[in-house]
C-alpha cells in the first residue's frame, strides 16, 4: 500500500511537471481558442491521467465547453416548428354584362343569358368570407346626359334586385349610375346605325365582387 502511494506521488509531480512545460509551449492563439484551458501549440486541450481538462487559473464555469465540461451545458431543445397558415387576401372578380347581350336594347330588364350569367357569380360568392358587391351601370353617349343616367341606375338596380333574389344580402350591395363616363370605345367619325353598332361595348354594366380567401404561396 506505501509503494502504490509512493508511486502515486511520483506520478501526479511528473504530470505537474509537464503540465506546467506544457503551458509554457502554449501560444497564445491556442489559449484564446480554449479561453480558460491548457492547450498545446496543435488546440489540443491538454488532460490529466484521468481524462480531465486541465482549468488555467482564469477559467470559470461561463467558459466550460461541452467536450470538458458536458454535465456543465445546458441542453437546449430547439422549439419544433410551427406551420404558419397563409394569409387570407382579399381576390377581386369583374365581370362586365353587356347591355346589348344580358339587357334588352334601351331597357333595363335582365335576358335569360344576363340571369345566368349572375347566377354563375352568386354560386360563385357562396362560402366566400365578407363577400362585396359594387354594381355599376353604364351607356353611351347618345341621347341625353340626363336619360342615359336614368338608364344606368335602372340597369345597375337589376342586377341588384336579381342578386337580392338569389339568396345575395343587400347590404353587401352597392350600385352607380356612371351614364356614358369610362368609355372603353369612342367611335370617332362614326354615325348612324353603325355609330349604334360601334358603341355597344360602352353600354354595360359591370359588376366587380370581392372577398376574402385563403391564397397558397408558390414556390
Amino acid at each position: 500500500m506505501k509503494t502504490t502511494n509512493n508511486n502515486r506521488t511520483l506520478y501526479t509531480t511528473l504530470l505537474t511537471t509537464l503540465f506546467t512545460a506544457g503551458l509554457a509551449l502554449a501560444t497564445p492563439a491556442a489559449a484564446d481558442s480554449h479561453q480558460g484551458y491548457a492547450a498545446n501549440s496543435g488546440n489540443t486541450i491538454w488532460r490529466s491521467a484521468f481524462g480531465e481538462c486541465w482549468h488555467t487559473s482564469s477559467w470559470t464555469k461561463d467558459k466550460a465547453i461541452a467536450e470538458c465540461e458536458p454535465h456543465l451545458i445546458a441542453k437546449v431543445e430547439e422549439p419544433a416548428p410551427v406551420a404558419v397558415a397563409p394569409e387570407p387576401r382579399r381576390t377581386v372578380v369583374r365581370i362586365s354584362l353587356e347591355s346589348d347581350t344580358y339587357f334588352g336594347f334601351d331597357k333595363a330588364e335582365l335576358t335569360d343569358s344576363g340571369k345566368a350569367k349572375l347566377d354563375e357569380m352568386a354560386a360563385e360568392l357562396a362560402g366566400k368570407k365578407d363577400p362585396r358587391i359594387q354594381i355599376t351601370g353604364y351607356t353611351d353617349r347618345i341621347g341625353s346626359e340626363a336619360y342615359n343616367m336614368g338608364l344606368s341606375q335602372r340597369r345597375a338596380d337589376a342586377v341588384k334586385t336579381y342578386l337580392a333574389g338569389k339568396g345575395i344580402q343587400t347590404d353587401i350591395m352597392e350600385t352607380a349610375a356612371m351614364g356614358p363616363k369610362n368609355p372603353v370605345v369612342n367611335c370617332e367619325g362614326m354615325t348612324g346605325r353603325a355609330l349604334i353598332e360601334c358603341l355597344g361595348p360602352n353600354r354595360r354594366t359591370e359588376v366587380e365582387f370581392s372577398a376574402f380567401e385563403v391564397v397558397e404561396e408558390t414556390q
